[in-house]
């Protein structure tokens, strides 16, 4: 199973918390998914998808995940997400069907865009430390 990740989880230690090492050993091409933007969900230092024309959202694509993996991924996600079929266009040209973790009617996203170097600079460390309290 493939997935696209655009969030949190771009950071290499997010996603070995919950996937384990083995996920940075693997190639995870850039990726890129149109007709999205990231922004910020209320009241919250992470990022969700909304449909917007004309905008995209850069990523990578994590490819061959198995049952196990595509499990802890949805125990992280929480109910501000659905687990939705996107096309992706990848790095090396190739237009694929991927996993992403969209909007929920439960998000409140806001207009504000989220950047992953501004999340690591400001709230990885705080991100971090409730991970480790209650994810795994």
């Amino acid at each position: 199973m493939r997935y696209f990740f655009y969030g949190t989880l771009l950071d290499p230690d997010v996603r070995a918390h919950i996937l384990g090492s083995w996920i940075n050993r693997r190639p995870l091409p850039k990726a890129r998914l149109s007709g999205y933007r990231r922004v910020y969900i209320r009241g919250r230092h992470y990022p969700v998808v909304i449909p917007a024309a004309g905008d995209a959202v850069e990523g990578v694509l994590a490819e061959g995940l198995d049952r196990h993996a595509v499990r802890l991924l949805a125990e992280f996600e929480s109910d501000e997400y659905v687990d939705a079929e996107r096309t992706v266009l990848v790095g090396d040209g190739r237009t694929v069907r991927a996993r992403v973790f969209v909007a929920s009617p439960l998000a409140r996203p806001t207009d504000t865009p989220w950047t992953v170097e501004v999340w690591q600079r400001c709230h990885k460390g705080e991100f971090a430390r409730r991970l480790r309290a209650s994810f795994r």
